[in-house]
């Protein structure tokens, strides 16, 4: 039985209701909050012991703040979606319906991205108001790199949420945060990869590492770095095109997860 396009978007917006209620409800998204929160503080403690480049400081431990947050809820949470689902049969209950694998995944993705979008405003604005209040000029605040930064930390939170359903498709809750992870520290060091691989004597390990940095999303992409602390302004179309891209990348897991669920359930 084919669903119409309503009923698809219905599905989508149901299941992702749901998955919204219950991971707001995990208590692992309460100690991700109070670790970033905890990063704030340590980041103005470390602006009043030092004498130089206060700003710096704290606008490297807020962005870090926010980044290591979205992205540990992205991980850990995106893991276990599926995971729990499997464990407590409910997965079948719910595709014993005539409803599409694809919706049900994608459903449970933007339950997921509404959790990181709060979780991202909320840090945000925390961190936004520290730097108004905590700093002696607003040049951090007219910095337009800063919200892009913000942006596309974002960005990178909902493609490792979909890379971390694409593997909990196939594999444990475990295995799905090591892997995922290790997407994480992999993609945002394609550069190094790409530096190894010019130095690397062996053809063999040359060629392996050309084809892990140009087969891996990389995710350097979504982090401005010295950018953003040295105020160096990004470009609209460098800004708009790792949206893109992002989104790009997101999209190809999902689709490829809505394919392995089919077949893990039968």
């Amino acid at each position: 039985m084919r669903t119409s396009f309503p009923s698809f978007l219905t599905v989508i917006r149901a299941v992702g209701r749901v998955t919204f209620s219950e991971i707001v409800r995990d208590k692992i998204l309460y100690n991700i909050v109070l670790c970033a929160f905890l990063l704030f503080a340590l980041s103005v403690l470390g602006m009043r012991l030092m004498f130089m480049h206060q700003d710096r400081l704290l606008l490297d431990f807020g962005l870090s703040a926010v980044g290591v947050s979205s992205t540990a809820i992205a991980i850990f949470t995106g893991s276990s979606l599926l995971g729990r689902e499997f464990e407590k049969r409910t997965i079948f209950v719910a595709l014993s319906r005539p409803i599409s694998r694809l919706s049900f995944i994608l459903g449970k993705y933007l339950g997921l991205v509404a959790v990181l979008a709060v979780n991202a405003l909320l840090l945000s604005a925390v961190l936004l108001v520290i730097l108004y209040f905590a700093t002696s000029s607003t040049q951090a605040l007219a910095n337009p790199a800063l919200y892009w930064a913000l942006g596309l930390a974002f960005i990178q939170s909902i493609v490792l949420a979909s890379v971390s359903i694409f593997f909990s498709t196939f594999s444990t809750t475990s295995l799905s945060v090591i892997m995922t992870s290790g997407f994480y520290l992999i993609g945002n060091n394609i550069s190094g990869i790409r530096l190894i691989a010019a130095k690397e004597e062996s053809a063999f390990y040359r060629a392996l590492l050309r084809a892990v940095s140009k087969v891996l999303p990389n995710l350097e992409h979504f982090s401005l770095g010295a950018r953003v602390t040295y105020g160096i302004p990004i470009e609209v179309s460098a800004g708009v095109g790792a949206i893109c891209y992002g989104l790009l990348v997101s999209g190809f897991f999902l689709l490829f997860s809505g394919i392995l669920i089919q077949k893990r359930e039968s």
